[in-house]
């Protein structure tokens, strides 16, 4: 949900009449093989995570030993990654359609949709054999070629059969893999009983809610992508580039803040009891939760400004400028995603509804705020975060009274 509301909404904002329109996009991935493979690679991530939920959900196995025909199973998952397409499917139609007539645009879409579901399944399944790696060649060299509707359709369509049947299959046989060790022996030197639980915290988050991580990647990717095509597009420079990137960069900050909030304070609340034994006061609870959201949150920040200013051939100057605003968007507006989803969090079996809007809400301020004041919009985020995301805000929040949980 996180993930769709992000993208309906930057796509209002950037396709809304005062950015660009659809057919630029399409028309400079038509035109560019870099800009082509770049918004492939990011759209397949952004994917990715509804096609593994629906592919190799755990929940799901049993559906294979049931007595019904594998091709109504398939049938139905291929339905139901179509739906998770759909914008895909939608940024294609309208973007061929507005240049090419609305029969062409629909056509390219959905190949753009067929084509993208055979390569997440080719992706899932791991392909192995002669067939499924032929399958695979053909359809990323339609894909990197830029082959037309018809064609790339005639080359997804072998792939899509190929690898839907072999991610369905070998779902249940993708091994765990080994979980590395991530938090040292004794306390570091530096930052001392903060940093090793915080350490702790993201151990936790590699270990068991990477399905979260890949989604803040996406959502990262996506912001750099709109970022840098909208940049290519407006030919922006200096301050305007600034504030494009930043603007770019709110929503999706938020909604990765929140996505890795939610499994950090879940391990928070299952461990406060060891916390309360060894007398963890406040500020160290406040400190470390906040750390263990802001460290990828910064670190995908960092990866969007970069990007960024790579594509827009901005000078060293703007290119620091760019990191360095997106590293403290990152910081700040990670804080104000994890005061969201603490103040949310009250347990009477509403706090999903109380996290969606209260992360729209942050999103909606937050980039009407960077539309509006730019670079200076980091000075208006930096009070919210630190009430929100410090000892005073876990005091005050409606989740967290009464409770005794990280008010020592």
């Amino acid at each position: 949900m996180p993930l769709y509301m992000g993208l309906g909404l930057v796509a209002a904002v950037v396709f809304g009449g005062n950015g660009m329109h659809p057919s630029q996009l399409t028309g400079l991935a038509g035109a560019s093989l870099p800009f082509r493979i770049a918004m492939w690679a990011v759209w397949l991530l952004v994917a990715m995570p509804a096609a593994r939920a629906l592919l190799r959900a755990p929940a799901t196995f049993f559906l294979r030993a049931l007595p019904v025909p594998r091709a109504e199973l398939l049938s139905a998952h291929a339905l139901l990654l179509t739906v998770a397409e759909l914008p895909w499917v939608a940024l294609w139609a309208i973007g061929v359609g507005a240049v090419d007539g609305i029969a062409a645009g629909a056509l390219a879409g959905c190949a753009a949709g067929a084509a993208a579901i055979a390569a997440l399944a080719m992706l899932l399944a791991r392909p192995r054999g002669a067939r499924e790696l032929a399958a695979l060649a053909l359809l990323a060299g339609a894909i990197v070629l830029g082959a037309p509707a018809v064609p790339l359709l005639a080359c997804a369509a072998p792939a899509l059969v190929v690898g839907l049947r072999a991610a369905f299959v070998r779902a249940p046989e993708i091994p765990a893999g080994r979980e590395p060790s991530l938090v040292p022996s004794a306390a570091p030197v530096v930052g001392g009983a903060l940093a090793s639980l915080a350490l702790a915290y993201v151990a936790a988050l590699v270990r068991g809610h990477r399905a979260v991580l890949v989604r803040a990647v996406a959502l990262a990717a996506l912001g750099a992508f709109v970022g840098s095509a909208w940049a290519r597009t407006h030919e922006l420079a200096g301050e305007p580039l600034a504030a494009a990137s930043i603007v770019a960069l709110a929503p999706f900050a938020l909604f990765a803040g929140a996505g890795l909030a939610g499994p950090v304070l879940r391990e928070e609340r299952r461990i406060a009891w060891l916390l309360d034994a060894c007398g963890a006061a406040a500020p160290l609870r406040a400190g470390a939760a906040a750390a263990a959201v802001a460290a990828p949150v910064v670190a995908l920040a960092l990866a969007h400004g970069a990007v960024v200013g790579a594509t827009s051939r901005a000078a060293p100057a703007v290119a620091l400028r760019l990191l360095g605003g997106a590293a403290l968007a990152g910081l700040l507006l990670s804080g104000v995603a994890l005061g969201c989803v603490r103040w949310s969090e009250r347990h009477d079996g509403r706090d999903s509804s109380r996290v969606l809007l209260s992360v729209f809400g942050a999103v909606v301020a937050a980039t009407a705020t960077a539309w509006t004041l730019g670079e200076l919009a980091l000075a208006a985020w930096a009070p919210a975060a630190a009430l929100l995301a410090g000892p005073a805000g876990a005091r005050w929040l409606p989740g967290r009274r009464g409770r005794g949980v990280g008010v020592r």
